[in-house]
């Protein structure tokens, strides 16, 4: 475990730039004699004296030159967030201002804290575990509600409570498994072997299920990557702007406008979605618009669900798409496009993509559009709401623990099923729950723990 810092600290809170408020933190043993330097109370109050969690209104001054009006709060520990003494400092938010006030404080004897410093303060101390200061900085980043409600009960400690549980079956077992290395004649494993299996079991499924959360739980997070795709000049670029609502790609009558690819951030139904237009497929021996195709097919192979967009005018099924992706390993829509032109008929759609998702519009119209978005949106919720209501895993680190664990819990059930011996059995439990106390940061490696903390901003 990385070590435990000492010093006090301090660093800004709030975003860069001018705004109607700025707060200055400051935590760590000497955060009040700190702020004893700078602040002044109007009252005449003494810091050591006033309330937690109380605005105190006062002045910031350096050599008897009053410098700001602020309002600061004390929160002594172990009550505030990274359970030692902060003080917060709520200045004015001008650039230059906010600069002068944390020199002060840096000036009396702080040290600036780096990125994520706060919070590495507050997992240390035992305030939080690893995936709670994870869901803090993505609380900062999250782009929708629903990656909202994922990430508070994450805060609230779900997936560390869903961690302990799986972690106490398989401390269930190992402390038997023990007993047995210690005291052979009692034959602790065998007296037990209906739980020890029953046990070992629940863990794995629980296990199984929670690794096939992690996907969900990432694209919440990042964003679904819904990709545009058919034959040039069939209405990408229009149906790309008017799911965005803003003429984000150039239109034209020209094929090939397109050449590259296009990537937007946007919302569907409250769930983030990154909306790629790619170059339009086709058979060319121009140099430049075959690597647009390239980057194009490269661009749907990474997709989570796929627009083909076709265009009922000019048909054409015959493209590269068919042949170089596996379009039943990837949710696809076939987008019918241009019905303003085509008329009432029925369009026929050839038999292997009888099974795909279709839908005709005419781009130009915004109720089409809406309805676009809407089966956009039934293709890519799936269980997302269901499980952000409940715990899932978030990010690659926390799936990578998992399925670690996963593998050493498959191999300790096999060890007990061969009868290899509970020396295996218990290296192999051991392991599991190394795996999973790297989820929530008990074995979490120093290395990786500093590259979690870095990522944060300075003042969290």
């Amino acid at each position: 475990m990385i070590s435990h810092h000492q010093d006090t600290i301090t660093g800004i809170a709030t975003a860069f730039g001018e705004a109607g408020v700025s707060i200055i933190r400051i935590s760590g043993d000497l955060a009040l004699p700190l702020a004893e330097k700078v602040f002044k109370a109007k009252s005449g109050v003494l810091l050591q004296q006033i309330k937690n969690r109380i605005l105190t209104y006062g002045w910031i001054e350096n050599e008897g030159r009053t410098l700001d009006e602020v309002l600061l709060c004390i929160m002594r520990k172990p009550y505030s967030f990274t359970a030692e003494d902060i003080v917060e400092i709520h200045c004015h938010g001008g650039v230059y201002l906010t600069q002068v006030i944390l020199n002060l404080v840096l000036d009396a004897g702080a040290r600036l804290a780096n990125p994520g410093e706060f919070t590495q303060r507050a997992f240390l101390n035992g305030r939080i575990d690893l995936t709670q200061a994870e869901a803090t900085n993505d609380l900062i980043q999250a782009k929708s509600l629903l990656e909202l409600d994922l990430v508070i009960n994450q805060l609230k400690g779900k997936l560390f409570q869903r961690i302990s549980e799986l972690k106490n079956q398989i401390t269930w077992v190992l402390a038997l498994v023990n007993a047995d290395i210690d005291f052979p004649e009692e034959d602790q494993i065998f007296a037990h072997r209906d739980e020890i299996d029953e046990r070992l079991t629940s863990a794995n499924s629980d296990l199984v299920t929670l690794i096939g959360s992690a996907d969900t739980g990432i694209k919440i997070r990042e964003g679904y990557k819904i990709v545009l795709t058919g034959n040039p000049n069939v209405g990408k670029s229009s149906i790309l702007n008017g799911l965005l609502e803003e003429s984000r790609a150039i239109v034209s009558q020209m094929p090939g406008t397109t050449r590259d690819t296009i990537e937007e951030s946007c919302t569907i139904g409250g769930i983030p979605a990154s909306l790629i237009d790619t170059a339009g497929i086709q058979p060319t021996t121009d140099v430049i618009e075959q690597e647009g195709i390239n980057r194009a097919l490269a661009a749907v192979e990474k997709a989570d669900l796929i627009l083909w967009v076709i265009d009922m005018i000019d048909p054409s099924f015959e493209s590269q798409l068919e042949n170089s992706v596996d379009l039943s390993a990837i949710p696809t829509i076939i987008v019918l496009n241009k019905s303003d032109l085509y008329g009432p008929e029925t369009f026929p759609v050839p038999e292997f993509l009888i099974k795909q998702k279709c839908i005709t519009i005419c781009a130009k119209l915004d109720k089409d559009i809406e309805r676009l978005r809407d089966e956009i949106y039934q293709q890519i919720s799936g269980q997302g709401q269901k499980l952000a209501e409940e715990t899932m895993l978030t990010n690659l680190r926390q799936k990578k623990s998992a399925e670690a664990a996963l593998i050493s819990l498959n191999q300790a059930k096999d060890t007990l099923e061969q009868g290899f011996g509970q020396e295996l059995l218990a290296v192999d439990l051991s392991q599991t729950l190394q795996a999973l106390g790297e989820i929530v940061g008990e074995t979490t490696p120093d290395e990786m723990l500093e590259q979690i903390f870095s990522e944060f901003c300075i003042g969290k």
